[in-house]
């Protein structure tokens, strides 16, 4: 299972990572969906009641706006 920094640390380099969160915030948002699917893609053990959590870090980032 990886965790939140490591896909962190992946994405500074990982171009088709950078693609695929570029493509999920393309319309502004996360929904559910996208987010519990990209969970699960990048085996992270996350629920849903994180989610604001992690799109204020999003933001904190630079990821989102």
């Amino acid at each position: 299972m990886a965790t939140v920094a490591e896909l962190i640390q992946q994405y500074q380099t990982d171009e088709a990572m950078q693609k695929e969160v570029a493509d999920i915030l393309a319309d502004g948002k996360i929904t559910m969906n996208e987010f519990m699917s990209f969970a699960k893609k990048h085996g992270v053990n996350i629920s849903l009641a994180d989610l604001p959590k992690y799109i204020e870090q999003a933001k904190q980032l630079g990821f989102m706006k």
